[in-house]
């Protein structure tokens, strides 16, 4: 970057804070007309004010965010690279739930890829995860069909973001199937995986418990854990009995930690107790296990206290040094 070109950015970044001021709003109007995908990324902030649940949205502003979109997509690497302006549009209209049904479904399937050492990598991928959640969120006709090539997207983020949505999209008749796809055919990447057993749990939460759980007991380490910490999550009671026969099996040291994780993160007076009676009977690495794990909630007072109590008692000096480093 050259020096003009900072001194232009930072005289953006203060006119955002100003947007009635005549000669800051004339900044950021000639930012978002402007071809920098940089200093389209800083002007956006303007369009959209207020908190999330209330947004005040300048429409003038708003309006001119579709041609913005289209100039960037000319000569994109050099006029956007890392499409900070794209992605910055896309969220800006998504918030505002302004009609962009044009912008989302080109940059969902927008794919820029640019040089880096050695080759090339395309750095479109979150534009299209976050085309995609405005997609569905707008109930977009063809919001399925690009979620399914964002499943099969050779990018993790996109990938990621592709479960996210249709666990959020309340079409379980079409989502259901697909995440049960992505999951069959096979994924080595945590992230993915455990958005599509969260969308699935979210969705259909009564077939989708058995289907989750059987995969505790996955060969590969990923697939365990990705399923166990989704179960945990999900916070259904229900999960609570697969992951306890779970710990009773997993004799890895790694892989039961997680499950005692999952079983704290269900939040529930059985899973709790369940914890703590391992605290105070367990095999003593176990032990220490439930303790990292019931750690995960060190700011609630009573469960500290109860803990406390229990190592006290039980009186294992390895337990009551695990104890005092977790909480």
């Amino acid at each position: 970057m050259t020096k003009g070109f900072d001194q232009r950015l930072a005289a953006l970044q203060r006119a955002v804070k100003e947007p009635r001021d005549p000669e800051a709003r004339a900044r950021v109007l000639a930012a978002l007309d402007g071809k920098s995908g940089m200093l389209v990324a800083v002007a956006s902030e303007a369009v959209v004010g207020g908190d999330e649940e209330d947004p005040v949205v300048d429409r003038p502003l708003l309006e001119r965010l579709p041609a913005a979109f289209e100039r960037l997509m000319i000569d994109a690497v050099q006029r956007d690279p890392q499409c900070r302006g794209k992605v910055a549009i896309a969220k800006t209209l998504r918030r505002a739930e302004a009609e962009g049904d044009e912008v989302f479904l080109r940059g969902v399937r927008h794919v820029q890829m640019e040089p880096v050492w050695g080759g090339r990598v395309d750095t479109a991928a979150e534009l299209r995860g976050v085309c995609l959640m405005a997609m569905i969120e707008g109930h977009h006709p063809r919001a399925m069909v690009e979620a399914a090539h964002l499943l099969a997207d050779p990018e993790l983020a996109a990938r990621t973001a592709a479960a996210r949505a249709l666990g959020c999209s309340g079409r379980a008749e079409v989502a259901e199937p697909l995440l049960r796809l992505r999951v069959q055919v096979g994924e080595d990447e945590a992230e993915v995986l455990g958005e599509c057993f969260a969308g699935l749990l979210q969705l259909a939460p009564g077939p989708s418990l058995d289907y989750v759980a059987g995969f505790l007991g996955a060969r590969e380490e990923v697939v365990a854990e990705a399923a166990a910490l989704a179960l945990g999550e999900s916070r259904q009671s229900a999960a609570l009995a697969p992951l306890v026969e779970q710990a009773g099996r997993s004799v890895g040291k790694g892989r039961r930690r997680v499950v005692l994780l999952a079983i704290a993160l269900l939040r529930t007076e059985e899973a709790w107790s369940y914890l703590v009676t391992l605290v105070e009977q367990g095999p003593v690495s176990a032990a220490a296990e439930a303790i990292e794990a019931l750690a995960a909630f060190r700011h609630d007072e009573r469960l500290r206290a109860r803990v406390h109590a229990t190592v006290r008692e039980r009186g294992a000096a390895s337990l009551l040094q695990a104890f005092d480093e977790r909480f």
